[in-house]
């Protein structure tokens, strides 16, 4: 069956504000919505991994809600239309997820604002099918953040548990940085690492760049294209999206 790399399937790639590091990116932010908050993202989402195709139409919905001041909730799905290479292709919604954020500290003058959140990956996609997997995933994750001026610097450090499987557990290093070019627009890239717990399979390292446009304080458009640069990595990943506010 081939590999598919779904954006919640990592149990990182989903999700965020532009103004810390997030959606369209994997890395994820120090950034919670204040109570009674609640974003939705939608986006159209595209990987390529040798013959293999996959999109996510939409990749999504899915719900941040801010819960208590500096806690907050996630919900998400998507569809996924698989085109394996060699197998007739399927669709049908994928595996879930729900995390939970929580900011411990803001940030300082000299100091990072540290988080920590707790994601699992709900098997609700087509296992048959190849559209999920069985049992769920369980990813702890610390992340700490930083401005210095119009510049953000995000970093993640993790550790993914596989119930299904001990022995394909992953080990979590994302980074990223955002550029605020004007009040409305800001350019992001980052380094997305999955690394191996054993000598079975190869790590996972995604290269990805791209921009965010606030077309106002409700609704954020964007989009990012990502390579990965090891042979287990996909070959290619674009996605569009955008995030909605009410509240």
């Amino acid at each position: 069956m081939a590999r598919v790399w779904l954006p919640f399937a990592t149990l990182v790639l989903l999700l965020a504000s532009p103004a810390l590091a997030g959606r369209p990116l994997t890395t994820e932010d120090t950034g919670t919505l204040d109570p009674g908050t609640v974003e939705l993202e939608l986006s159209v989402d595209y990987s390529k991994d040798g013959g293999a195709k996959a999109w996510l139409l939409p990749g999504g919905p899915s719900l941040n809600v801010g819960l208590l001041p500096r806690l907050e909730v996630t919900i998400g799905t998507a569809f996924i239309l698989l085109s394996p290479e060699h197998e007739p292709p399927r669709a049908g919604f994928a595996d879930g997820l729900v995390r939970l954020k929580c900011r411990f500290f803001d940030e300082g003058p000299a100091t990072p604002a540290l988080m920590a959140a707790v994601a699992v990956r709900v098997p609700t996609g087509d296992q048959g099918r190849g559209l999920g997997e069985k049992e769920v995933d369980v990813q702890a994750l610390a992340v700490a953040s930083k401005m210095f001026g119009p510049v953000t610097l995000t970093a993640n450090a993790g550790y993914t548990f596989v119930t299904r499987d001990r022995n394909l557990d992953i080990v979590n290093l994302n980074a990223s940085v955002e550029v605020g070019v004007t009040k409305a627009w800001s350019v992001v890239g980052e380094v997305v690492s999955e690394l191996t717990t054993n000598h079975r399979s190869d790590d996972r390292v995604v290269l990805r760049a791209g921009t965010v446009y606030a077309v106002s304080e409700r609704v954020r458009l964007d989009a990012a294209v990502g390579f990965g640069t090891t042979r287990a990595s996909p070959d290619v990943l674009l996605t569009v999206g955008v995030t909605i506010t009410f509240g």
